[in-house]
């Protein structure tokens, strides 16, 4: 008879526990994050990105707080509110490559820009359709100039 009172009240607390996690779960199963903005500080070497956490109502996102992430490449190292952690030199050199690719991108865009390649959009500025901008063909750059550019990007990193 002891022993089926300690078996109820054991099952009785087991079953108590699981509806408390249960609850929990679902509570933490509402919140949900989602990416804000990224940012390349490529004067500071920092890659830092900032999560809303919120929750969905009539299917739109509506944030209640967020939170800034950081990464700081040449030191291997990720900082989130006041803690810090290390990672591999490997994964630092691999996000430096990111990186570099990324700026590369962004320098060459410009170049793009400015020599006015690409059809404009803006609907102020819409030419009737025979009088639209043609998009230039890209010159193919030449191996020596995309490694040239690179190790510009590269060298600019790491100053």
């Amino acid at each position: 008879m002891k022993r089926t009172v300690v078996l109820l009240l054991s099952l009785a607390a087991l079953a108590c526990a699981q509806d408390r996690k249960s609850t929990e779960d679902n509570r933490s199963a509402d919140e949900k994050k989602r990416l804000e903005s990224v940012t390349w500080d490529l004067k500071n070497h920092k890659l830092i990105w900032v999560i809303q956490k919120g929750s969905m109502e009539k299917g739109e996102f509506k944030t209640a707080s967020s939170e800034k992430y950081e990464i700081t490449p040449d030191d291997a190292i990720m900082s989130f509110s006041d803690e810090k952690r290390g990672f591999t030199k490997e994964e630092a050199s691999s996000l430096h490559r990111l990186l570099d690719t990324l700026s590369l991108y962004c320098a060459e865009s410009v170049v793009w820009w400015d020599q006015g390649q690409g059809i404009k959009l803006d609907p102020k500025a819409q030419k009737p359709k025979s009088e639209r901008v043609e998009q230039k063909k890209p010159r193919k750059p030449k191996r020596g100039e995309l490694i040239a550019a690179l190790q510009s990007a590269i060298a600019r990193t790491m100053q």
